[in-house]
């Protein structure tokens, strides 16, 4: 486990595909306040290993810019972090308190591209 709670993570959300199929994203927004929680996944296809990294994104609130609780916005969205690593969204969860508050995000990522 590589737990970080003093990095920033850049995000931007996927906005459309291109004439190919390929994602169109839009612009970076920076995020404090967050923590990154990364863990390798191993598989072996045939005879070779292959090492993926996912990782759970945790956004705390309150941040500067409110930020969209809607799942379907989240989805597909490219996560960069401190040291350059890529990473898409394949779920997200807005958590609340006992107030019915906001209190974080969830983003939970796999490795991706850029």
């Amino acid at each position: 486990m590589n737990l970080s709670y003093k990095q920033s993570v850049e995000i931007s959300k996927k906005q459309g595909e291109d004439r190919w199929g390929e994602a169109i994203y839009g612009e970076m927004e920076l995020f404090n306040n967050i923590e990154l929680d990364k863990r390798p996944v191993f598989q072996t296809i045939g005879k070779k290993r292959e090492v993926k990294q996912t990782a759970v994104l945790t956004i705390f609130e309150p941040q500067i810019d409110s930020i969209s609780t809607s799942k379907e916005e989240w989805i597909g969205a490219r996560v960069v972090d401190d040291a350059q690593n890529v990473f898409n969204v394949e779920n997200y969860k807005a958590i609340y308190d006992e107030n019915n508050n906001l209190i974080k995000h969830q983003l939970n990522l796999i490795e991706g591209r850029f």
